[in-house]
């Protein structure tokens, strides 16, 4: 009885350890000192694209986006059109997220 407490004990402590590595991680291509919303075309793989300063204007994407880093003081709202109109998530300043169940095709700031 003792080893299934030892191994239950190991195995907590390394799903801990691993929650606190994965959430320091940022994309290997999101540099976290710089602003900005970038967004790829694979959950944080593939293709990317980055804007400095995202306005409230509706802006279309070059192609469709699965995640993104939102290095901005601004929410940011992904639509699935390219006319920022009907379904869209929203993203708080200073988020990280992929939607690979989501078509973002454009995108605009919030706040």
């Amino acid at each position: 009885m003792p080893t299934i407490k030892i191994k239950l004990a190991l195995g907590l402590a390394s799903v801990a350890s691993l929650s606190v590595i994965l959430g320091t991680v940022a994309p290997a291509s999101a540099d976290a000192t710089s602003s900005g919303v970038t967004f790829w075309s694979g959950a944080f793989a593939g293709q990317p694209v980055t804007y400095a300063d995202p306005s409230a204007d509706c802006t279309t994407l070059p192609f469709t986006v699965h995640s993104e880093f939102n290095n901005t003081g601004k929410s940011i709202q992904v639509y699935k059109t390219t006319d920022c109109t009907g379904q869209a998530l929203t993203f708080p300043a200073t988020d990280i997220h992929s939607f690979t169940g989501f078509d973002g095709r454009s995108f605009r700031a919030t706040s």
